[in-house]
This record gives C-alpha cells, structure tokens and sequence, in this order.
C-alpha cells in the first residue's frame, strides 16, 4: 500500500494530533486536582532527569510552582508514547520524552532536558529559531513533511529528515508561553523512497524501450533458427548460447511451461494465446519473473508443411503490475469512501443514477444499499421544490462545484418527513477525456450545530431578561471603559440614579461617587485576566437619591464572553447586606460579652472537676487503711477464737470478710474512675491488636473454663493512651464473659469498619476518619430500656449475690471513649447478646472552645 504525502500527512494528524488533543484536555481536567507531583511520577528516563534537576536554580524555579499548563503539557510529554518536544518560557527550556530520545543519538545532545533551546540547538537554531518566533507570534502551528534538519549525534553532523509539527502552548494566562513539536524521524523512509523512486524510473524506461521477442523453433528438437535482441534481453541468455541449440537446453526453465503448447501447436497448426501468463527464467543464477503475453504461430517451410514455430512475446510485467496497483488503487479509494465519517455520494449521468454511496450517506437518508444504481430522484423523491435538483443539474452542465452551508434539508425517515441541517458540496467528475461524467456529493450533518446555535440565540434573550427579572442586582458592563450595557431595577435602585443617567455610558462616569474605593482595579483586572472576583460586605460610599450613604455589599464580578470565548465586559452581580451587617455587630457585640460570661463559668467548672477528682483520690486512698484493719482484726479474732466460734458467729465473720473484699474492690474502681479525670496521659500510635492479644492472655484461664470462643477481624492502629485501651478492652470482654449463658458455647465476636458519613453525622463527629470497633456476644443481653443507664457509675442490673462486681467497669469503658474524643453505646437482647460499640478517632485532636 502506498501514501502520497499529503495521505501521510493526514494519517499523522488523525491517528496523532486528534488523540493528544483530546488527551491533553481531559489530563488538563484532571491535574487541577491532582497532587502537583503527579506529572513527574513516571516518565522513564526523561521523567527521572527532570525529577534529579535543582530547578530551584533555573529561571522556571521549583516544579511546585510551575503553571498548570506546563505541568500538563509534560505529563502527556512523558507518559506518550510518540516522540515530542518542548520548549519553554522566555529561555526556551527544553524538555523530551524517552521516545524522543533515540533520534539524539549517542555522544550527542543528549541529555539536553533542561538547557536553554537556543544553546542545545545550536547548529540548528538557524532554522528552528524563526520557526519558533513565528508560533510564539502568531499562534499558528507549523507542519514540515520530510524536512532536512542536519544535527550533532553519535559524535558526527548527520543529515536527518523529519515530519514535524510545531504548535503554541498556553500558559495559565492564555499567553503563548512555549512551543509544542510533535515529530518522527523519516531519514529511513526518504532515503526508501528516493531508491524505489530511482528503480521504478529504471523500470519504466525497459518498458518503454523494449520490443516484441521473437524466435523461431525449427525440427522435432525445437532448434533455435531466429532470436531477437529483445528475445534474448528478455531471457538473459548470449545469441552464441541460443541460436542453432535446442530450446530446452538453452532455455531449461521453460520446458515445464512450454513444450506441451509448442508440440499442440505443431500438431494442430492452430495459433496459441497466452494472456498476462506469468514466467520465471534463472540466467547465471540469478533468476528473473515477470508476466508475457505469448503467440505461438505454426511455421511452416516452402511446401507449406508445418516444421517449427513462431513465439512472439511481449512482457506485459509492467501493465500486470500497473494494472493491479490501479485496482489496488481503485479498492483503496472505495474503502476511504466506505469507511469516511461523513457522508459522500457519486451519481452517474445527467440522470443521477447513484454508483457509489457510504455507510455514513445512507444512514443520513434512512435506506440501505439497495439505492445503488437507481437515480437520485427516485431514492429521495422529497426533495422536489427544494433546488438540489437544479443545483446537481448546474454542477454537470457548467463543471462549477456548488456550496452550501447550514442548509435545511427536509428527508423521509422511518416514515416522516423530518429537517435536517448540512454543509454539502457538489463536484463535478471528470473523465480522461476531460468530459463531465458525474457529478460528486460530501456532506456534514450540522443540524445539532445549527439547532444549538439557535439555542445559544434563545438562551440570550433568556439570559437578559433573567437579568431584567432577577431580585437581586445585576448588570453587563462592556469592554475596558465598563458601559453599563444592561442593568435591572434592584441595581438601578442600588446606585440611586435615575435610570438615563446611568444607561450605555461608562459606570464611573455616571457613578464618580464610586471611585477611587477600588472597584476600578477590580473590574480591570476581571476584564483583562477573565478571572472572578468575589467579595464580601465591601464597603462603598455612594451618594443615592441625593444622600450620601455607606452600602455594604456581597458582589461577584464575573467575566462576560461570547460564544468563541472572546471577552467583551464583565457581569456584576450584587447583593445589599448593609442591614444584616449592622445587625451582624449588634449580634457579635453581645456575643462576645456571652462569651466572656461563659469563658468565667467554665473556668469555675474546671476548678470544679480538678477539685473533685482530687477529693475521690483522696477518699479513696484514706478508707482503704481503715478496710485494712477492719479485715485485719477480724481475721485475727478468728484466728484466736478458734473453734469456740459457733455457726452463726462464723457466719457473720464469713458476712464481714466478703462485706470488706467487695469494699476494697469498689474503693479501688472508684481510685481508678478518678483517674479517668486526669487529661495529662500521653496519646501515641497503639496497636490495637496488640492491646486484644494482651487481655485475652490476661483471661486465658477464664476463657477456657468458661469454653468461650473469641474471633477478631483486623483491628486498626489509632494514636491512643494504651493502659486506658488495655482497661477499656478488659472490662468488655470480662463483661462478656461474667454475663454468659450457660445452655451455649460463649462465642464473642471483635470486628472493625470506617465509619460512614451518616454515622459520623449522627453522632456528631467532624472530625475523619473514625472507627467504629464492635463488641458483640451470646449472652444473657440486657433490655433496650437500659441501653444508656448501664453507663451510669454503680448501676447494676443484677443483685450481688447473682454476679459479681461494683457497677463501675462500664462508666469508666465510657470515659476511656471520651476522653479519647470519641463514645461507647450498647444495645442487647435476651435472646441475642450484647453488641457494645466504641467509635473512636484514628488521629488524637484537640478540642478548643
């Protein structure tokens, strides 16, 4: 298959530049909010060069501060796989990526990422350099086919050919900062092409000089009598090696091809025709194909006897080969047709009988490929009283191509007669006679474009008379000296003027009490960047309806464009917040003496708390002495009475020492409780797998007395106080294990998840992420109604003689959960458990008033 230039050049630019477009504006989208390193996080070797460079010391500075457009353009650079190049900034800083890199050689410029353009190219900056000027100037991209561009590379000048194209970059500004060259290297193809050139130049001149072979056959052995020049140019054999020898012998090759027609011609004496009948001769080794057409005629002596043959043969290689790159041609251009995205059509004749049409062409019309070969107006018989009729007619007669755009066409489609838009051509075809034999229809459906078009006009008027209609105050103020184009009455009624004093002149000029209070640079800068601006209760003095009045407002200022971008002026929309700002400082004014009452009140409640954490330490530790000699002296008086003691008196000893364990028991929760008040422990990363492996061996003994089964999912590592998580873990599964049923296996299940938005939301946390760690067993459960209560201090749901315990282990489970700023909830059944839930944040925060 062969390309013209101008096939190769739009091959290139579809399968090449329309994909990088596409490509660069959807990773444009994408970079605004990735991380500012991403674009350097792959890129092979080139992406590693730029990530070594201490850019800090260049013009361009840090990659951090680099504009988004840059960070963009290389991202796709790096991570294309189609050789590129880019220059930057004022110094044309060059950057490439690994594709790239190959055509640089070695012991050349490489590696160059980073230097200034006009120094790593130098010997080329004759030609690049007003290149790049040009793009920079202009805007326009410049494409090169087969360019020689000679530069330094594998330690030499080599002569190098290019397809090259070179586009503008923009900045984040819309500026033209750089140039984009988007390349492959065609040395190898131009220096192919100038060979094949070369040889088929050679070809065409055999085939031009060349005769018709002849040779002559006498006898039964097909002895050579007569052989010409071009008989023997073309079977490569010398005349002394040819004439008065056997054919065969001489020519051993054709034997398997052409005995049997000789003897059939000598025996019939009939001619013999062989059309475009393909050969292969091997003189000196060397072994020649081709195709002939052959004539083999009777020869026949004075006595009209038939003796020998005649072969006449003309190579007819050249016209096989030509004939099969027309048709070869011929199949590509069909597929080009077929296969176009837009819709083409040949018609045939004055009549316009349709001999080719595409896929795209008959979906547009609603029919199938049975249209060919019928005449155009019997396939679309509503276009009568249209004009294309007579267009197509015109286009024949005069050979003048014909135009339109946004034309409406009205077409049948699955049985309706709809409008449809296009831009269509018709061209007239040309015979090699240079006559007109048909004439040539492409189109391109524009109806969305026109229909939103329309739209756009609708959406205009829509949008004025929103602005006319809007409650709050808006208005368009046009180009750089700001003409107040359009404005509504709640911003008329918010400058106080009268509605002629204000309308299509310069918003300073009829508001000169506005200036000088910054609103100028605003709306400059808005105009010339076409970046918003947003401002909150600024405050303006104007004089309205005679009075000068300070107005606070909120404003936008945003850019106004048309619909190919380009600015005309800028829309302001405005909001009076004058009243709510006055009664915002009458609000905050109380506020802050609220806030100062309750700054007092907390202070006091702090006091409070330390003071009475300091009093339960100090309870707590002073009635233990007392504890001690209470169940010291007892155990003594037991110890001396011996067995004088009678039953009951041993029971009442026995009621004394248990009444004493469970009151050291609860003096020492209560101590432990108080400590919970304490906010100096250390919070640090503890993991709380950790923390479950080391109670679970604290309970080993009862675990396996019991039989229980603990399962636990992979718990999370959470910044924490580790003897709090330790007492927290302990209580819960001692809980589980005091309050289980006896007619199952205990079974306790641990598991953990991120909590969800919702979750979060319902129990007020803003902070993220939490988890949510769930303690869920089989047990005799509790009834809902107790949910919160069981976290109350002392609280027991059960007698002391049923289960053990002071009704402290919970109260202090839920101040272990809040003093980590988190909580701890339960729910439970009878019949299916307790289910204990501890949400907790990963990160420690502070809370501040």
């Amino acid at each position: 298959m062969y390309f013209t230039k101008k096939d190769e050049r739009k091959r290139i630019e579809f399968t090449i530049l329309v994909p990088y477009c596409l490509t660069i504006t959807i990773w444009h989208i994408c970079m605004e909010k990735a991380p500012v390193n991403n674009f350097l996080s792959r890129g092979g070797e080139s992406g590693e060069i730029i990530r070594s460079l201490n850019w800090a010391e260049t013009s361009l500075g840090a990659p951090e501060t680099w504009p988004l457009s840059l960070r963009t353009s290389l991202g796709i650079l790096l991570n294309s796989a189609f050789p590129m190049i880019l220059f930057w900034g004022e110094e044309m800083t060059c950057f490439y990526n690994d594709a790239f890199r190959p055509s640089l050689g070695n012991n050349g410029k490489h590696p160059g990422i980073g230097k200034k353009g006009r120094e790593l190219w130098a010997d080329v900056w004759d030609f690049a350099g007003p290149l790049f000027e040009q793009v920079l100037t202009t805007g326009e991209p410049v494409w090169f086919e087969d360019q020689l561009v000679p530069f330094y590379r594998n330690g030499k000048t080599e002569n190098i050919y290019w397809n090259s194209g070179y586009s503008p970059i923009y900045d984040d500004e819309g500026k033209i900062n750089g140039v984009f060259v988007a390349c492959t290297e065609t040395t190898e193809k131009v220096h192919t092409e100038r060979k094949l050139t070369e040889s088929e130049k050679h070809f065409e001149s055999l085939i031009r000089e060349a005769a018709v072979g002849i040779i002559v056959l006498r006898g039964d052995d097909n002895i050579v009598e007569v052989v010409n020049d071009a008989y023997l140019k073309l079977t490569g054999r010398d005349y002394r090696r040819m004439i008065g020898k056997p054919l065969f012998e001489a020519i051993p090759d054709t034997d398997p091809y052409f005995r049997r027609i000789i003897e059939s011609v000598r025996s019939s004496g009939h001619p013999y025709h062989l059309n475009n009948h393909p050969y292969s001769i091997t003189t000196d080794g060397v072994t020649n194909e081709g195709f002939l057409n052959l004539i083999y005629q009777p020869y026949k002596n004075p006595d009209g006897k038939i003796d020998g043959v005649m072969t006449l043969c003309h190579d007819v290689t050249a016209n096989v080969m030509a004939q099969k790159r027309v048709e070869d041609s011929e199949q590509r251009m069909l597929s080009v047709v077929e296969s176009a995205p837009f819709p083409i059509g040949v018609y045939l004749g004055r009549e316009m009988r349709i001999g080719m049409v595409n896929r795209s062409i008959m979906d547009v019309w609603g029919k199938g490929s049975d249209v060919v070969g019928k005449t155009y107006h019997e396939v679309l018989p509503e276009l009568e009283g249209s004009g294309i009729y007579e267009q197509l007619d015109n286009v024949f007669t005069t050979g003048i191509p014909f135009h339109a755009r946004n034309q409406q066409v009205d077409l049948v489609v699955d049985g309706s007669l709809q409008p449809f838009f296009f831009n269509y051509s018709f061209t007239p075809l040309y015979g090699t006679d240079g006559t007109i034999y048909g004439v040539m229809n492409t189109a391109a459906e524009v109806t969305d474009l026109v229909i939103a078009a329309k739209k756009i006009e609708q959406s205009e008027k829509n949008f004025r008379n929103i602005i006319l209609q809007a409650p709050v105050a808006m208005c368009i103020m046009l180009g750089p000296e700001h003409v107040v184009e359009i404005a509504n009455d709640a911003m008329i009624e918010l400058w106080g003027k009268p509605v002629e004093a204000v309308m299509n002149k310069p918003v300073f000029e009829d508001l000169p009490d506005s200036r000088e209070q910054g609103l100028e640079q605003l709306l400059d800068n808005v105009f010339t960047t076409g970046k918003r601006v947003v401002a909150n209760e600024m405050a303006v003095n104007l004089i309205r309806h005679g009075k000068p009045e300070t107005v606070y407002q909120n404003f936008v200022y945003e850019p106004y464009r048309n619909t190919d971008g380009e600015m005309l002026g800028v829309l302001a929309i405005t909001v009076d917040v004058t009243a709510q700002v006055m009664s915002r400082r009458k609000i905050e004014e109380v506020v802050r003496f609220r806030t100062r009452e309750l700054e007092i009140a907390n202070n006091d409640l702090k006091r409070s708390n330390a003071e009475l954490a300091q009093f339960a330490y100090i309870a707590s530790h002073d009635l233990q002495e007392p504890l001690r000699k209470i169940s010291t002296f007892t155990q003594m008086i037991e110890m001396r009475s011996g067995d004088r003691l009678d039953e009951q008196s041993r029971n009442y000893f026995e009621k004394i020492k248990v009444a004493s364990l469970r009151m050291q028991t609860l003096i020492r929760d209560v101590l432990t409780y108080s400590e919970l008040i304490k906010d100096n422990e250390i919070f640090i990363p503890t993991d709380l797998n950790s923390i479950l492996e080391g109670v679970v061996g604290d309970f080993e003994l009862l675990i396996e007395q019991k039989g229980a089964k603990i399962t636990v999912e992979e718990l999370p590592v959470i910044d924490a106080i580790p003897l709090q998580m330790s007492q927290l873990f302990g209580n819960l599964i001692s809980n589980s294990l005091k309050f289980a049923r006896t007619d199952i296996q205990p079974t306790i299940q641990i598991s953990a998840e991120i909590m969800s938005v919702s979750d979060k939301a319902e129990n007020d946390f803003h902070m993220a992420p939490y988890y949510k760690i769930t303690f869920r067993d089989n047990g005799i459960g509790f009834r809902e109604e107790y949910a919160e209560k069981i976290f109350n201090i002392f609280q027991r749901l059960h007698g002391k003689s049923e289960y053990e315990g002071t009704g402290i282990g919970l109260a202090m489970c839920k101040k272990i959960a809040l003093n980590h700023n988190g909580n701890l909830n339960a729910y439970g059944s009878s019949e299916n458990g307790a289910v204990f839930n501890l949400l907790i944040p990963e990160k420690h925060f502070t809370i501040t008033n």
